[in-house]
């Protein structure tokens, strides 16, 4: 049953994938790097959009898919950044159905050539650089604000000064940085004091419970805890503000590791709502 139950979801979805719409802007391909121990990437194919030419260097953001890849929300999200004129990177890290089994610590590499290469865009200030994601890359975005994993990347990487992941699995990332084998452990004990806003749904299966991320945020330290912003939203999935038609599959990580049967039901009004505190919080904390 359960390997009928991921066939289906897989054939369903690869119908989906012929409709995916990257983020608006120009197609570059992006030198890779690497990280000890953790992996690497020969090169980051992205989309990438900059206001036009002005006297000022403007601030940007990187938008990290989740594990059914790029599928329509970052393009969500970028064209509202862009038109309160901050830039955006929509990276590629895999393809649907592809994502590495090692978990999001194998694609820091591809978050590290990301944010080197912003760092020398003309016109980009990389003293202002931002990070969204949803779900896996949700989860990479709250790991990445963390000051233990920034030191993997390297003195040569801007580090971002506002983190926005979207219902980024809460529970899986308390097991990651607790596991002494894992890549990220102890990472919760480093965590920056730089602002972040967490949006997730109170019914989002991959989770246990109606406030998942809680517990997590308990873990790191107080000045961590202070510019934390966990907005709750009532009776949302996971991937409320999925782009396409409404889902249901197994996946063995979900609630909270037990494994199950996980919905995403699209919530467009929900999705709007979140658009805009979004890109208000970049507006805010991306200011010169």
């Amino acid at each position: 049953m359960q390997v009928f139950l991921v066939t289906a979801v897989m054939l369903m979805v690869s119908g989906i994938c012929a409709a995916q719409t990257d983020a608006p802007g120009e197609p570059v391909m992006i030198p890779g790097a690497a990280i000890p121990g953790w992996g690497q990437v020969d090169e980051v194919v992205a989309r990438f959009w900059r206001p036009a030419e002005s006297m000022t260097r403007r601030p940007a953001v990187l938008i990290l898919h989740g594990s059914g890849g790029v599928d329509g929300r970052g393009a969500f999200y970028a064209r509202a950044l862009q038109e309160a004129g901050i830039a955006t990177l929509e990276i590629t890290m895999f393809q649907f159905g592809c994502p590495p089994k090692a978990g999001p610590q194998a694609t820091m590499p591809h978050a590290l050539a990301a944010l080197r290469w912003l760092g020398t865009q003309p016109g980009i200030d990389g003293k202002r650089l931002g990070v969204m994601g949803f779900s896996w890359g949700g989860m990479m975005t709250v790991l990445l604000s963390s000051e233990l994993v920034q030191e993997r990347l390297g003195k040569d990487v801007p580090r971002p000064v506002a983190f926005a992941p979207l219902y980024p699995v809460c529970s899986a990332i308390a097991r990651i940085v607790k596991n002494p084998e894992r890549a990220c452990y102890n990472a919760q004990t480093r965590m920056s004091a730089s602002p972040m806003l967490i949006n997730v749904g109170t019914n989002d299966d991959y989770e246990e419970g109606r406030r998942p991320c809680d517990a997590l945020i308990a873990m790191w330290p107080a000045a961590s805890r202070e510019q934390v912003t966990v907005k709750y939203i009532e009776g949302a999935t996971h991937a409320f503000d999925y782009q396409m038609p409404a889902r249901r599959f197994y996946d063995r990580l979900s609630h909270a590791g037990r494994g199950g049967m996980v919905r995403i039901v699209p919530s467009p009004r929900d999705a709007d709502e979140t658009r805009r505190a979004v890109v208000s919080f970049f507006v805010t904390h991306l200011s010169p």
